[in-house]
């Protein structure tokens, strides 16, 4: 053999060998590659469907507590309409009624089938329904110690009159699984209702969907790669042939940029999950990669733009809804449907009924879009006070506002808070009226009154117009409160008064004949309260000081804004900043409202006007009379000619 054909042959053979182990080696590479980009693949995949197991699962047991909680709510006010107001109970008799069982036994579906049941037992435990027939006759506590989880929230059930909360079990398979119970007082009787349900019935066959999906979705991922591999296979043995070396190095490049489209949006897809996990629903990711990865990327997208959607519209709601009605109100129809249904509660609420004094005769001359302005002031201002406080604003009606405390959410101690926010509205008057002085507007005056009672409170009206508002005898009492209070006054009704008496500063003491009221009603004036509201009204000069010479007025007596009678025989005797004793002959009744017009040295009525309403009337010779009249509103112009008249000018 020739030295040529030597080197030629052994060069061919040294290409040979160098294109057989860049053709092994390319195959070893490939294959390397393909079992990485599978297995990141797998795992990327798992990562978003575990998380979408979480938020399912999160989800869907919410829903499911909600929709027991609702079932039991409903069972309970579905047998305290079929049972309330009873005395006594038969309970075989009740048993009988196929009404009452198919109320008190129900089962509980998802879409998969039954989930859990409905049953009613006493505030002693004993079993009244039960969709097991040999469990009924039975008591709740004889399987304490086999269940004490259970045990103990029916136990927690006689006192309090919601439970909810999770236990234990084992199902037939030896299997731990939880259920979740809610058990709720049937108003107006001793049985309690409870529904039960295996609360993973809610999110076990939603997961099971995900599982497959998921499944399904790594089968196509993987016959993707596998094919692309094969491609790349057969192409890198063919070059490897024809250019090992040189197709080699392409080979492992393109598999490097083949495996960066597969793990780029998988990592950038697992990134925007945990976003959406911590709140950022405005996230979105590439679309980009192979066609499955690109599908979810796109239903992330979408997902996203939903979720922002949505806490947009949620937050628009919220905002406008919230100037019509308190937070507490719009939080309370946003969370639950069924407030929006129509029907009350009886509760124990404190009522707070304010109103201006003479408003109407004050803004009489003034232009419609001046009193507009004068109004939303004070409002302004006594709106903000409520809300601090938190009351429930019922209810506007030109310068009157009617609030209440203690609902929708329980307040303890709604009687102190709401006499506090009175003493409070009537301290923000100073600051109302020194911008009311300051823009040349009237002086105004507020009587304020509180009582404390059980009323009526839901929602009422029809499925057109419906209000969140409270009615029953102590919403009026309230209203009569209000007429004996004059200005700058906080007036509260006697059951107030025993709830809040140990924190309050109390002024005079009237007691008053009230109508729909039997006998006298004892009302009480509030100067102040203690810590930690701290709150003291202004004294003010009450004193009753004998004027040099007798002040003529024409006295009009004013019932329903109406003049019933004149009387201009009257003459101001005894004057203070607050009050006046007056001489006249004529008729006049205790607590009636009058307004008085001062006469000038000429005997002519000077415009400015005083409203006030009589606290004593004293008879004298024939039809004279010695009356003492407490002013509710005193015009501007009238104060310097009072102050002068006692000598405080």
């Amino acid at each position: 053999m020739s030295i040529r054909t030597h080197l030629l042959l052994s060069y061919l053979g040294l290409i040979l060998l160098l294109t057989l182990g860049m053709w092994a080696a390319a195959e070893w590479v490939m294959d390397k590659m393909t079992q990485g980009n599978l297995r990141f693949a797998e795992q990327g995949v798992m990562a978003i469907t575990t998380a979408d197991y979480q938020m399912a699962k999160q989800i869907l047991t919410n829903y499911g507590e909600y929709i027991i909680e609702d079932k039991a709510q409903d069972v309970a006010h579905e047998l305290a309409f079929v049972l309330g107001g009873r005395k006594t109970y038969n309970y075989e008799k009740l048993r009988r009624d196929p009404t009452i069982r198919k109320i008190a036994i129900q089962t509980i579906y998802t879409a998969q089938g039954p989930a859990g049941y409905t049953d009613l037992y006493d505030h002693n435990g004993y079993i009244l329904f039960h969709p097991d027939p040999k469990v009924e006759g039975r008591n709740q506590l004889d399987w304490e110690k086999e269940y004490p989880q259970t045990t103990e929230m029916i136990k927690r059930s006689f006192k309090e009159d919601r439970v909810a909360g999770y236990y234990t079990f084992f199902d037939r398979d030896g299997k731990e699984r939880k259920r979740y119970a809610v058990r709720i007082h049937v108003p107006g009787t001793p049985f309690i209702a409870a529904a039960i349900v295996n609360i993973d019935e809610y999110f076990l066959p939603t997961q099971e969907k995900m599982r497959k999906a998921s499944a399904e979705i790594i089968t196509q991922a993987d016959q993707s790669i596998k094919q692309h591999s094969q491609k790349l296979e057969r192409l890198a043995k063919i070059g490897g042939l024809i250019a090992g070396a040189s197709f080699s190095l392409l080979a492992a490049l393109f598999g490097l940029y083949f495996a960066a489209s597969i793990s780029g949006p998988l990592r950038r897809l697992q990134k925007g999950v945990k976003e959406v996990g911590e709140g950022n629903f405005a996230v979105a990711v590439p679309e980009k990669g192979v066609k499955e990865v690109v599908h979810l990327a796109q239903s992330f997208n979408r997902l996203g733009e939903q979720l922002v959607d949505y806490i947009a519209k949620r937050d628009f709601i919220r905002d406008t809804f919230g100037r019509y009605v308190t937070q507490e109100v719009v939080k309370r129809l946003l969370e639950s449907e069924a407030a929006l249904e129509l029907g009350g509660e009886t509760r124990e609420v404190t009522i707070l009924i304010s109103d201006l004094r003479g408003f109407t005769a004050l803004t009489a001359d003034m232009e419609p879009e001046e009193v507009v302005t004068f109004l939303n002031r004070y409002l302004a201002k006594m709106i903000e006070i409520l809300t601090d406080y938190h009351a429930v604003i019922d209810e506007i009606i030109g310068d009157g506002i009617l609030a209440f405390f203690g609902a929708p959410e329980p307040m303890e101690d709604h009687p102190v808070q709401a006499v506090a926010c009175a003493l409070a509205m009537q301290a923000a008057m100073n600051e109302v009226n020194a911008r009311n002085h300051a823009d040349g507007l009237p002086h105004l005056e507020m009587g304020i009154a509180v009582n404390t009672g059980e009323v009526v409170v839901g929602n009422i009206g029809s499925e057109q117009r419906t209000k969140y508002s409270v009615v029953g005898s102590h919403v009026n009492l309230a209203s009569r409160i209000e007429a004996y209070a004059v200005g700058g006054q906080v007036l509260i009704g006697p059951t107030t008064f025993l709830r809040v008496r140990d924190s309050i500063k109390v002024g005079e003491t009237l007691m008053v004949k009230m109508k729909g009221v039997p006998g006298q009603t004892s009302l009480y004036e509030v100067l102040g309260i203690g810590e930690p509201y701290n709150i003291h009204l202004p004294e003010r000069y009450e004193t009753l000081t004998p004027v040099v010479a007798m002040i003529p007025v024409h006295l009009q007596r004013i019932s329903e804004k109406i003049v019933i009678g004149e009387t201009e025989n009257a003459w101001i005797t005894h004057l203070s900043e607050t009050s006046a004793a007056i001489h006249l002959e004529g008729e006049l009744g205790e607590w009636e409202d009058v307004r008085l017009f001062l006469l000038d040295e000429s005997g002519r009525e000077i415009p400015q006007r005083i409203f006030g309403k009589v606290t004593t009337v004293k008879a004298g010779a024939g039809n004279e009379k010695d009356v003492q009249i407490r002013f509710t509103s005193v015009a501007p112009e009238i104060y310097p000619i009072i102050l002068k008249a006692i000598g405080r000018e």
